[in-house]
């Protein structure tokens, strides 16, 4: 039997952020933008359509890249004046932005839908709801499974693994994992996370660490 093939990491991190039975986010909607946030510069990275250099974030090239939330970042970074910050970037798609666009990929893909629940007085409510159940949990488990075996991540699902870590949603999705797996994940970090995905996991980290402003509690 061969693997399911896997999603774009920010959808697999949007999966990983919901529970699967009441859909509801394990994350307040910050975090979960900021996750998602660098996800999908991470997927840009994947792309070679953006460099990062220490703190600072280059556009290498316009080319869109066919997936409309990839390229609609794309199209911001290059409007923008020059480099950019990473961790301002980050802190900017946290807000909405990122979200919106993973959630409207995840619906094109079947993933999620759109559900109205009529009511008997007034009109109904829609929210979106997960096509299969069970799928929010399979990225974490797959790490999980991995790290057990003391098999190597590939290097999207450790930055995967870095962006759950980064915004704490390690609490929810990786509880069970041992001391012992927990190292193997460190080392696997230090061994194999390619440097400019080691700088987006730092960015998040202190992206999430950021405290929230009063006007968006």
């Amino acid at each position: 039997m061969t693997s399911p093939p896997k999603l774009a990491p920010a959808d697999e991190f949007y999966l990983a952020a919901h529970d699967g039975i009441g859909g509801r986010s394990l994350l307040p909607d910050r975090l979960l933008g900021v996750g998602l946030g660098a996800a999908l510069l991470g997927e840009l990275m994947f792309w070679r359509r953006v460099r990062p250099d220490g703190d600072t974030l280059y556009v290498a090239d316009a080319t869109p890249t066919g997936d409309p939330a990839t390229s609609a970042i794309l199209q911001r970074l290059t409007r923008g004046p020059g480099p950019h910050g990473l961790g301002q970037w980050i802190a900017h798609l946290a807000n909405g932005t990122a979200t919106q666009l993973v959630e409207r990929r995840l619906i094109a893909a079947g993933t999620l839908r759109l559900e109205t629940k009529r009511r008997l007085l007034g009109s109904g409510t829609t929210s979106l709801v997960l096509a299969d159940p069970k799928s929010p949990g399979e990225p974490a488990a797959r790490i999980r499974t991995h790290l057990s075996y003391n098999e190597n991540l590939d290097i999207a699902d450790l930055m995967l693994a870095g962006l759950i870590l980064a915004t704490g949603l390690d609490a929810f999705v990786l509880d069970t994992c041992n001391p012992r797996d927990r190292a193997r994940l460190s080392d696997q970090f230090r061994r194999n996370l390619p440097a400019p995905l080691a700088h987006l996991v730092a960015h998040t980290r202190a992206a999430a660490a950021e405290p929230v402003p009063a006007s968006a509690r």
